[in-house]
């Protein structure tokens, strides 16, 4: 049998963990948390085209940011799974459970909760609002859907020798009923030596709890990004759909009016995300039905 492994101090790994304190760096180490974004489409049927894009938000019942509104979450406890601490805290502050989660982001700034070091792990997911029954619990003490609307309102560019460095500031505005929530976002995108890097700062908020206005703005334009390379917009469709009626989905999404022409060879010749499924009528006709293609491939990048 080999000689094992023993560190600085003469210890197998073996006797190194049963010496091991795990409260070691409790008092130093940032606190985990989780936040989860969930999207949906309000009026989104055949007969009442998609309109708006909106978030789920709980409004806080304690301090800090008392009565302000955040994206569901919290603390992920001791010996947890991160996505079951997401899953959990979902249930407890919005009564929703058996949603498919994706991870997006980890932020860890420090100074983005006032209380201590905190980083936190988002997740994302677009559902259909009609299925799920919102009720607020735990420390939620209210939960609702907010309309957002989200665009760049300035623009700087700095060339020199080695890349450039391009600066865009967001508003961002979310209402609910008397509910009026809004926040500025600046995102600064670097080239370097052909190396590219992205951040996102915080610049104000008002009536947003903590950078949840820049996890938020993050989001769509993930989002807006995502829709063109997966078929996630196609679990708020019925089966059978028009072109037009999914565009609507996509403008919705986006937050602008896009080209029928150039939508449809975006999402049905170049992809091929979606096919006919009527062959009986004329070819492109607007009230022409489509349907997901089975045989599309998601190991291919869309273009």
């Amino acid at each position: 049998m080999a000689d094992e492994l023993v560190n600085a101090q003469g210890l197998t790994e073996e006797e190194f963990l049963k010496r091991y304190d795990p409260n070691k760096y409790a008092h130093s180490n940032p606190a985990l948390t989780v936040d989860m974004l969930l999207f949906t489409l309000m009026d989104c049927t055949n007969d009442e085209p998609c309109k708006d894009l909106y978030v789920l938000m709980i409004k806080r019942g304690d301090h800090p940011f008392m009565g302000k509104w955040a994206l569901p979450g919290g603390f992920v406890e001791r010996g947890e799974d991160i996505e079951e601490a997401a899953k959990r805290e979902l249930k407890e502050e919005t009564g929703i459970e058996d949603i498919y989660l994706e991870q997006l982001h980890t932020w860890g700034a420090p100074g983005r909760d006032p209380r201590t070091h905190v980083v936190s792990v988002s997740y994302m997911a677009l559902v259909d609002s009609s299925r799920l029954n919102v009720l607020a619990g735990d420390d939620a003490s209210d939960a609702r859907w907010f309309r957002i609307g989200l665009k760049a309102v300035n623009r700087k560019k700095e060339i020199d020798n080695d890349g450039y460095a391009l600066e865009k500031e967001y508003e961002i505005t979310l209402s609910s009923g008397d509910n009026e929530l809004s926040g500025v976002v600046k995102a600064i995108r670097t080239m370097k030596n052909g190396i590219f890097r992205t951040r996102y700062e915080f610049v104000s908020a008002h009536g947003i709890a903590f950078d949840h206005s820049v996890i938020i703005t993050y989001a769509v334009l993930q989002l807006r990004n995502k829709i063109w390379h997966t078929p996630a917009v196609l679990s708020l469709m019925p089966e059978y759909f028009t072109l037009e009626h999914l565009k609507k989905v996509y403008e919705a999404v986006i937050g602008k009016e896009l080209n029928m022409e150039g939508f449809y060879k975006k999402v049905v010749k170049t992809s091929k995300m979606i096919k006919e499924a009527d062959h009986t009528g004329s070819k492109h006709q607007p009230d022409m039905l489509y349907t997901f293609n089975p045989g599309w491939d998601d190991s291919e990048p869309l273009l």
